[in-house]
């Protein structure tokens, strides 16, 4: 499966050290995991959900990899608004290290999927990401207000 991970220019497609920092939708603090989507554009949305017109940085990159594991589909149950449960949900599958990748449900857009990457997994390592290439915002996607930082 191919998946995609827009990035800072500057920071490599594995970095998951966010993660470590703040809680995401799908792990706490301090649970490595890394965002994917399974198209460039979902991955582009899932970023604009997150800035204002303000916060749109100039160096954003993408990159994309072939995942080399079947990513295992998600079998949440519960509410994608409900962000302890999907915490808990993520937190329950990285220590588990029973996948390399798992599909979920996008927030932005529920029929889409994202994929997550656990890089407890010894799989994770063996994951090679394309060279990243520059990424560009259209300044429609904000009603012409994208001011870039």
């Amino acid at each position: 499966m191919r998946v995609f991970r827009l990035h800072r220019r500057n920071r490599p497609a594995a970095d998951y050290h966010g993660s470590l920092i703040q809680p995401n939708r799908w792990n706490p603090a301090g649970v490595p995991m890394l965002y994917c989507s399974a198209a460039l554009s979902l991955a582009c949305l899932e970023v604009l959900v997150h800035l204002t017109a303000e916060l749109i940085p100039l160096d954003y990159a993408y990159s994309s990899a072939e995942v080399p594991e079947l990513a295992e589909a998600a079998d949440f149950h519960g509410e994608l608004a409900d962000a302890d449960a999907t915490r808990r949900y993520g937190h329950s599958w990285v220590r588990s290290r029973r996948s390399l990748a798992i599909l979920v449900p996008s927030v932005v857009i529920p029929e889409e999927r994202n994929a997550l990457l656990n890089p407890l997994h010894p799989a994770f390592s063996d994951i090679a990401w394309a060279a990243p290439r520059p990424f560009h915002f259209d300044q429609r996607l904000l009603g012409n207000r994208l001011i870039y930082s």
